[in-house]
Formats: structure tokens, sequence, C-alpha cells
């Protein structure tokens, strides 16, 4: 960072980290932040982003207090083959958010298109600093028009724990996940017309896009035919797919999924789909035994496996994620 009299500089490259907006080629751009008197001026030199049914839009990124906060500058305008623009935050805006123009952390281009966000272009302004799948979080909540939708009565959240607690039992009759259910099979039917407002996640997208980019997997013997598996290596590409079928939850956040993942070079993303359009988007960690990395305290449960090819492998901590509210349930 230069720094003058009250007066300090930032330069950063952008690079691609969403695909599918270049036009033919990856799109670059080069920021620059100037500040003085508590404002910051960025200055954003685009080459090849594509026009198109988006809303470009350059977020920063400061520290604030234990946390980060992302603040817009504005609307990005993109023009072929490349454009330039001056963007600013002013001084009252970053004392809002309790911050101020030295404690800014990264830049990023998002693409918006009616409730739905991408990230096309993305930096950091310092070395030290890499991507983390929790900065798209904290963009999304800033980006996100829609509020969180809770369930509509105590009844529903009854029924809602009811379909857990039974999807859970079908999991643990033996040592191994899954018996079947009889009744499961005629159920498994999409959300009724009248449903559909309770809806927050899009499971037919979520289904489409794992079954393109992982492989499907048995990790089960008794695997119960309720619920289908793919086996995961790349969490950026699980992330992305799950921001673009609507399942916002943070769950990357938490370092031992990075573990399992390290040390088994794979989780588990998994459909269940039961009965009352009881749909649930499954993570599942990898781990030696129910005592070894488990990943959240009381919102996963263990289930074991017998018999694996993968060395030390014991079994999988699995956390369930509603597709009619979005959040973990426990």
């Amino acid at each position: 960072m230069q720094t003058l009299p009250g007066f300090a500089r930032k330069y950063a490259i952008m690079e691609e980290l969403d695909g599918g907006f270049g036009t033919g080629t990856s799109p670059e751009a080069f920021v620059r932040l100037d500040s003085w008197d508590g404002r910051i001026v960025a200055s954003l030199h685009i080459k090849g982003l594509k026009q198109g049914p988006y809303k470009y839009m350059l977020y920063l990124i400061f520290s604030q207090g234990d946390g980060l906060v992302a603040i817009p500058a504005g609307n990005v305008s993109v023009s072929f083959p490349g454009s330039q623009g001056n963007l600013e935050i002013d001084p009252e805006t970053l004392k809002m958010h309790n911050t101020r123009p030295e404690l800014v952390k990264y830049a990023a281009i998002t693409a918006e298109s009616r409730d739905k966000m991408w990230i096309p272009l993305f930096a950091s302004f310092e070395k030290s600093l890499k991507w983390d799948e929790n900065l798209r979080q904290i963009l999304y909540r800033k980006v996100s028009r829609q509020p969180e939708k809770k369930p509509e009565s105590s009844s529903d959240e009854n029924k809602e724990t009811a379909a857990v607690q039974e999807k859970k039992e079908d999991t643990t009759d033996t040592d191994k996940p899954g018996t079947e259910n009889s009744g499961d099979k005629q159920n498994k039917t999409a959300a009724a017309p009248e449903e559909s407002g309770l809806v927050k996640c899009d499971i037919e997208k979520l289904e489409t896009l794992l079954r393109n980019n992982f492989e499907q997997i048995h990790p089960f013997r008794r695997g119960n035919p309720d619920y289908t598996w793919y086996h995961v290596g790349d969490l950026a590409k699980l992330s992305n797919i799950m921001y673009m079928s609507g399942v916002n939850v943070p769950l990357f956040a938490n370092p031992k999924i990075l573990v399992g993942l390290f040390r088994y070079k794979h989780i588990l993303a998994g459909l269940y789909k039961g009965e009352n359009y009881s749909n649930f988007f499954v993570i599942g960690v990898p781990a030696r035994d129910e005592n070894d990395n488990r990943p959240f305290e009381t919102a996963c449960r263990w289930v074991p496996v017998s018999g694996s090819d993968i060395r030390d492998l014991g079994g999988y901590w699995l956390v369930y994620v509603s597709m009619r509210t979005g959040e973990i349930v426990v």
C-alpha cells in the first residue's frame, strides 16, 4: 500500500472465480483503490466480461471487528471488448458499517439475476488472503433480495422435525444406514402446486447439477433407496452448485469438513426424498469413528460403514439441510 499524508492506494488484479461469464476467454479486471478523507474511489478496468441478462456489481469486503462486511461500491457497466469506470464509497457509508478504508481486504464483481448470485471476478489486496467459501455467504446475504423464510406455523415446524426423525430412524435400524420404508417410494413426488410457495431450494436443479458434475456412488452396503449419493472431491464446485440451487447454508465455513476432505480425498453429497415432501440435501463428512472430527456438535449424526476400501474410514457424519427452508435441520 502506497501511503502519503491523508492519501492511500491499493492495487489488485481480479481473476476468474465462477466460470461462464467470459466472451470466449476468461474475463480479467484490474482494480485500484484510492482513499482520502475517509472515502474510497475504486477505478476498474475490465476485459472480456460478457454482456447478458445480469446486473454486475462491485463489492468491497472490509474487516469489521472480528468479522467481515461487504459494501456495494455500485453498478459495473460492461461493454465489448472492455470497459472502465470509477465507483465511490463515501465516509458516511463506511462509518455506518463500522469500518475504515484501510481495512479493505477483498474486491468482488458479482453477477445478479433475480434472486441468484455468481462471482465472475475476485481479488484480495493481501497475498496472504485467499478465497474462502465463507466470503460467498457474506456476499450472498448482501445481494439477496428475499428475506429468509421461516416455517409458516409451529405445525409446519413439527412436521419438519417429525420427518427428520423418521428419516434418521430409517438409517439406524442396523449398524449400517438404510433399511427401506415401504411407504416412501409411492410418496417420492415433486411438491404439489399449493406447496410451491414453501419450497426455498430448487431440488430438480440441484439434482441435475450434482449428476452432471459428480460420480454417483453407493457408499453404504444396505443403502436406503430414498437416498442418492455423489462422490465430491471439489468443494468449490459443490459450493457453486449449492448456491445456484438456493442451498445457501455456510457449511464449508467449518474447518472439520476440510479435514475430512484432506484425509479421505472426498466428502459425500446426497439427496433424500421422503414422504410429505420432506426432501433434504445431505453432506457426509468422512471420519475414523464417532469420536473423530465431528463437524457440528448437535446438527450431525454418525453413520458407520463396514468393509470400505478406503483406509481408516469408519463412517460419515451426516448433516441434513431442508430443501423447504434452506436451513440445517437438527
